[in-house]
């Protein structure tokens, strides 16, 4: 027994399909929008841990003067 298609059923199954879209839509914006949060937050980030980094370069250098300074010291008083 085959069931009879109708004007209804295809309005239906329209309205439904539109409410699929629609919610697929606001999902791929709402990812969009963390997607660019994140990139935003790496970017961030990124600049952070070079400002680190550079830190870290300057202690070190400071490090070698003052040891370099106590060695030098050292040895100008033997």
């Amino acid at each position: 027994m085959m069931m009879k298609i109708t004007k209804q059923h295809l309005i239906n199954l329209i309205k439904e399909i539109d409410g699929n879209i629609d919610g697929l839509l606001t999902k791929i914006n709402n990812q969009g929008k963390i997607i660019n949060d994140l990139k935003s937050q790496n970017e961030n980030l990124r600049l952070n841990n070079q400002k680190t980094l550079d830190q870290i370069k300057e202690y070190i250098k400071e490090l070698e003067q003052i040891r370099s300074h106590y060695v030098n010291s050292n040895n100008n008083n033997q």
